[in-house]
């Protein structure tokens, strides 16, 4: 419900929320950053750039440790393959 309620109030406001994510190599690391834009009526009201956490590689193997708490890391793993290639 009270997602329905959200999705109502943005539609009629015409506000669309963009996440995306970026990655940024450096000294073996890739660190991941989170950027939401809150666009009303095609201009961007506000945004927000937050580090979520780094990608480094060892033994063979890529490992992810988050710097936030509520961290989908499916999505994360998704928007890097697309970087990487």
């Amino acid at each position: 419900m009270k997602e329905n309620i959200k999705s109502f109030i943005l539609d009629i406001a015409n506000i669309k929320e963009i996440i995306e994510y970026d990655f940024y190599e450096t000294c073996g690391f890739t660190f991941v950053f989170k950027s939401e834009f809150l666009k009303v009526k095609n201009q961007i009201n506000s945004a927000t750039i937050a580090p979520i956490g780094i990608i480094y590689y060892e033994n063979e193997e890529y490992y992810f440790a988050p710097l936030a708490n509520d961290v989908n890391v499916d999505i994360i793993v998704k928007n890097y393959l697309k970087f990487k290639n």
